[in-house]
């Protein structure tokens, strides 16, 4: 099962609302805007990221290494006007799609995670892969090891998915399976 919860999510281990609030294009950075389509990576920029307050950067960057993630990026945004909005939502209008999505899931309404948790969720992935804490405190921008301990403390042995009804698994693992075909197959 562990992966099958790494396809539906690669890692995300940053605040939604950071996608959200980008103001363009122009704020992500493709493999093609570096004339490098060997090296498949792409970078968001974050401007006046949560984090500012704790003494961190003005701005920041989020690391996309999936390549699956990296292919959709150049697929669907490498050719628009870096004056385009990356995500066009409201706050409001990404919860409803959101909450769409695990209907489509079927996943009770009192089991839900919130966008928020998937930051968290990311993290225990991470640390259950046995990846080095402080790779992990790099990629999710955190300065103190004790925010992570909290992290990691509070979800690292809970489940999520050991929690859902049967069906529900099975909607995810066959969603998860269909993940880097969809994204391979965009227009």
């Amino acid at each position: 099962m562990k992966n099958q919860n790494e396809k539906i999510s690669p890692k995300p281990q940053f605040f939604c609302n950071t996608v959200i609030r980008l103001s363009g294009c122009k704020d992500l950075f493709l493999p093609s805007d570096a004339f490098d389509s060997s090296n498949l990576v792409a970078f968001l920029k974050v401007k006046k990221p949560k984090t500012l307050r704790r003494g961190l950067g003005r701005v920041q960057h989020l690391k996309i290494k999936d390549t699956a993630s990296v292919l959709f990026l150049e697929k669907i945004f490498g050719a628009l006007d870096p004056s385009l909005n990356l995500c066009p939502l409201s706050a409001s209008a990404f919860r409803r799609r959101w909450s769409k999505l695990l209907d489509a899931l079927q996943i009770p309404v009192k089991l839900r995670p919130t966008p928020g948790g998937i930051r968290g969720g990311g993290a225990v992935i991470a640390y259950r892969r046995g990846e080095p804490i402080s790779d992990i405190m790099w990629r999710m921008r955190i300065t103190a090891q004790r925010t992570l301990e909290s992290y990691l403390q509070e979800t690292a042995a809970e489940s999520l998915l050991a929690k859902l009804p049967s069906s529900a698994k099975e909607r995810i693992q066959s969603f998860s399976s269909l993940y880097s075909q969809l994204l391979g197959h965009c227009p």
